[in-house]
């Protein structure tokens, strides 16, 4: 598989034909490169997910439509907040370290608010 070019020969009358091609876009790409990385736990059906949608971010990118892109962007990143993914090469969130974090919180108590 090239970098920039996915190629799926399909067998016609005349002999091979290249279908179903499209180049490879920025977000495709790097979701390529990170999965590559050594990510096992993630499966292949929440890859096809992660890479249909970075797909779609990809296309509204080049349709320069910013409505979509907010759109894929949005649903991107929920799907790569589900994988576990962390973006922007922040570590993944640890539930216990935010529970206590939230405790430890200074704030109002029920006590502290005004008297009217």
């Amino acid at each position: 598989m090239s970098i920039f070019f996915r190629l799926r020969p399909n067998q016609t009358r005349s002999g091979w034909l290249v279908a179903g091609t499209h180049r490879v876009g920025r977000v495709e790409n790097g979701l390529d490169r990170e999965l590559a990385a050594g990510r096992e736990d993630i499966r292949q059906a929440e890859r096809a997910a992660l890479r249909a949608q970075a797909r779609a971010v990809d296309m509204a990118e080049s349709q320069k439509d910013p409505d979509a892109v907010s759109r894929a962007n949005a649903v991107y990143l929920q799907l790569r907040e589900a994988a576990a993914l962390s973006v922007a090469g922040s570590k993944p969130s640890d539930p216990w370290a935010d529970l206590m974090a939230e405790i430890t919180r200074p704030g109002a108590a029920p006590s502290d608010t005004a008297k009217s």
